[in-house]
């Protein structure tokens, strides 16, 4: 594999190349048919064993939309993006299949949030490339787990489905498009040959942190998320409320995840 550093995408992936997380949006709606063919482009993703597990709750009530935002740390760009998704892992249709066949539901908790989290993930980021390509800015939102309960409560979601995150699509504030692309750690310490290497040495970790301090430390970044006291460990008791809510809390592994209403 070549350094990462010496890549240039050509014409064709070049929105590859320009993907930035954009925060500002102009109150201007999608072009004619472009929401067709961002949805379209999604669910040409790839599905495992043809599941289809994942729903994506469109907003389009703007007072919903704002209490959602409330709900996701107050963040203003889900009010003003064209289009706002609730993207959501959901096997409570696929019971419902399986069953209207007179099957028995075999799926448990574990394989159902990775998988149903696989299946939204790779049709988010299609609708994600094909927004970019067409011009728009796009956002996700983690911020979803901050209230991940309540926000299944309010959407009326059933048993079996789960938010995972929100995805912001819009037309770009020009005065306010990211002039540069973010930094990413470097390739050696993410894709590796044949085997997974037995420990980072400390001159790859430093490597890491100088490649991704361009801007800022790096570091107040990882504290802030993934160190003790953070975001992460302070969004984990509300995501074990949710997936207890949901019917998808993976410690009772023996029983199969509910999904009735």
């Amino acid at each position: 594999m070549s350094d990462s550093s010496s890549v240039e995408f050509p014409s064709e992936l070049a929105v590859f190349g320009r993907h930035r997380s954009v925060r500002y949006f102009l109150h201007e709606p999608l072009a004619p048919g472009h929401l067709d063919l961002i949805i379209e482009a999604g669910r040409r993703a790839p599905t495992d064993a043809q599941g289809h597990m994942y729903t994506f709750v469109r907003i389009t009530d703007r007072t919903l939309r704002d209490h959602l935002a409330t709900l996701c740390a107050d963040q203003q760009h889900i009010r003003d993006a064209a289009e706002f998704f609730i993207v959501c892992l959901d096997v409570y249709r696929l019971r419902q299949l399986v069953e209207h066949r007179s099957g028995e539901w075999g799926m448990r908790e574990r394989i159902s949030l990775l998988y149903g989290a696989t299946d939204a993930t790779m049709v988010a980021q299609n609708m994600v490339v094909a927004a970019e390509a067409l011009g728009y800015g796009t956002c996700y939102i983690g911020a979803v787990q901050n209230n991940v309960d309540r926000i299944a409560e309010v959407l009326a979601l059933p048993s079996g489905v789960l938010p995972l995150y929100g995805l912001c699509i819009g037309v770009i504030d020009p005065a306010h498009y990211p002039p540069t692309i973010k930094p990413r750690i470097p390739r050696e310490l993410c894709f590796f040959e044949n085997r997974y290497p037995s420990h980072f040495t400390p001159e790859q970790l430093d490597a890491a942190y100088a490649a991704m301090s361009i801007k800022r430390d790096w570091w107040e970044n990882l504290r802030a998320y993934f160190a003790a006291g953070g975001t992460m460990e302070r969004r984990e008791p509300v995501m074990a409320r949710a997936w207890r809510q949901q019917g998808l809390d993976p410690q009772p592994a023996e029983q199969p995840c509910t999904s009735t209403r």
